[in-house]
């Protein structure tokens, strides 16, 4: 019997979701391998009062899935996304988060398509499971639907982040990359992707590979949405400015001004042409004015958990 070549550990990180965790701990072990690779999962819990740790227990247990547990109490998404790396025993590792599901064939595709284009890492698609029936602006706006690629295509670090991904352990260890502490609030991993993209290293898509995020009833509130732009917008500002300078910063600050006008003089037009449309771009408008606040000192964090 020939031996498998790889073993990937699946890093899950996570905060007061122990059902969502089960769930997605429960699709891991019935993962298929054909046996051309091993695997086993590292589940960092940033619950202070381990609130994963029985439903890690029970299931490593009765699904004879190896599992390795801790926890790091740090409020810092860098932080613990490191604690991860710290743990990965593989010759590859994967990103996924709490609140999605694989399907059964989800790292044999991440894999192949690893190996087929020689890619550093791979990326597939997050794709939204909507908890009960959204509202119609929802649907049409598309705002909870991800941009999709072909498979093969070759990603630009913006259109990168840590939900699906697949990625090869030397891409860590060779030139000891991590995660940076200052985007402990967001970004950190926009920002990973950033750097190894600057280092040479290439990452792909991989259409066939889905994961399915849990959209609960409070994701489908205005609120939420655009409290959510106004974060991420501050949060953009320390990736969009890779080289701090003064004419850096005008350039960016001058991008999001024209951007932040434009949209908000057609606000009024927008909503007239439907709630979906007035919405999506009252999300853009957002993005850009957290941006400028960010420039001149002012940003907004929020607490939310992985």
């Amino acid at each position: 019997m020939v031996e498998p070549r790889d073993h990937i550990t699946v890093c899950v990180c996570t905060y007061l979701r122990p059902e969502l965790l089960g769930r997605l701990l429960t699709r891991l072990a019935h993962q298929k391998t054909n046996g051309r690779f091993t695997m086993s999962c590292v589940v960092v819990d940033n619950d202070p009062g381990e609130s994963a740790r029985t439903v890690v227990r029970d299931l490593a247990d009765r699904l004879s899935l190896s599992v390795r547990y801790v926890t790091e109490a740090t409020r810092n998404f860098a932080v613990i996304r490191n604690r991860a790396l710290a743990l990965v025993d593989g010759t590859l590792f994967a990103f996924i988060d709490d609140d999605e599901v694989p399907g059964e064939d989800w790292l044999m595709q991440l894999r192949q398509t690893l190996d087929d284009y020689s890619a550093d890492g791979v990326l597939g698609p997050v794709r939204p499971y909507f908890e009960e029936e959204p509202p119609s602006w929802i649907v049409k706006s598309g705002i909870c639907r991800r941009p999709e690629h072909p498979t093969g295509t070759v990603l630009h670090w913006r259109e990168t982040r840590t939900g699906n991904v697949l990625m090869r352990t030397s891409l860590v260890t060779e030139s000891d990359l991590r995660f940076d502490p200052q985007f402990g609030t967001g970004g950190e991993d926009v920002d990973f992707f950033r750097r190894a993209s600057a280092a040479g290293r290439r990452f792909v898509w991989c259409s066939e590979a889905p994961a399915f995020e849990l959209v609960p009833p409070a994701r489908l509130r205005r609120r939420y949405h655009i409290t959510r732009a106004l974060v991420q917008g501050g949060i953009s500002l320390k990736y969009a400015v890779a080289r701090p300078s003064a004419a850096n910063f005008l350039r960016v600050a001058g991008k999001a001004a024209c951007a932040a006008v434009l949209y908000t003089l057609a606000l009024p037009v927008l909503f007239m042409a439907g709630d979906h449309v007035g919405m999506k771009y009252l999300i853009k408008d957002c993005h850009h004015i957290a941006r400028l606040l960010a420039i001149v000192g002012i940003s907004r964090s929020n607490g939310r958990g992985f």
